[in-house]
């Protein structure tokens, strides 16, 4: 059935929302609690001379990175980045400012603070040229190098989420949009 759109009809019909099945939306939230487990437990049971563990997302964002280093475990900005990502994509939100999102997130991490909750690395230090040598990375440029358990996922998810929410309520562009369930029947009070 064909519609009588004038104009792009492609972007009129990329707007519209997408029926997915309810075992769909049982799966996406699976994948959410899957990746919330690894991050939950991705330091626990190593290998001896392991240094890295990995986590499949899909085929756009790649895989995450519990890195051990020093004694300590890692996950990268851009890592974090990667799974408030995925994250919004299986709860149902499509990312339609992908620099601005990332910008927002980039602001909350600034909230955790060099010794208590990330180390300041070094340029081109050897612990930034094996986390970009591991796709970890975008830059080797002096940046904060996150401690696996000082990052609130839930909370950097929460905050994204009620960001756009408050712009939606206000009528303003946000960075993401509601496109399948469960994200369609969420509500912002």
């Amino acid at each position: 059935m064909k519609d009588s759109i004038s104009g792009n009809t492609e972007a009129i019909l990329s707007d519209r929302s997408v029926e997915i099945s309810p075992a769909q939306i049982e799966e996406n939230l699976r994948l959410i609690e899957d990746l919330k487990f690894f991050l939950a437990t991705a330091p626990a049971n190593w290998q001896k001379n392991q240094i890295i563990r990995r986590y499949y997302l899909n085929h756009d964002e790649g895989f995450v990175s519990c890195v051990f280093w020093n004694n300590l475990y890692f996950i990268t900005g851009t890592d974090i980045v990667r799974c408030i990502v995925y994250r919004f994509e299986q709860f149902g939100r499509e990312i339609t400012d992908r620099k601005k999102f990332e910008e927002g997130i980039f602001s909350d991490l600034r909230s955790l603070k060099c010794g208590s909750d990330a180390v300041l690395e070094a340029s081109k230090s050897p612990f930034l040229d094996f986390l970009y040598k591991n796709s970890c990375l975008r830059t080797q440029k002096k940046q904060k190098v996150f401690f696996w358990f000082s990052v609130p996922h839930d909370k950097l998810f929460a905050d994204a989420l009620e960001r756009d929410l408050k712009k939606e309520k206000q009528n303003q562009a946000g960075t993401t949009k509601s496109k399948t369930e469960p994200a369609l029947s969420f509500g912002y009070d």
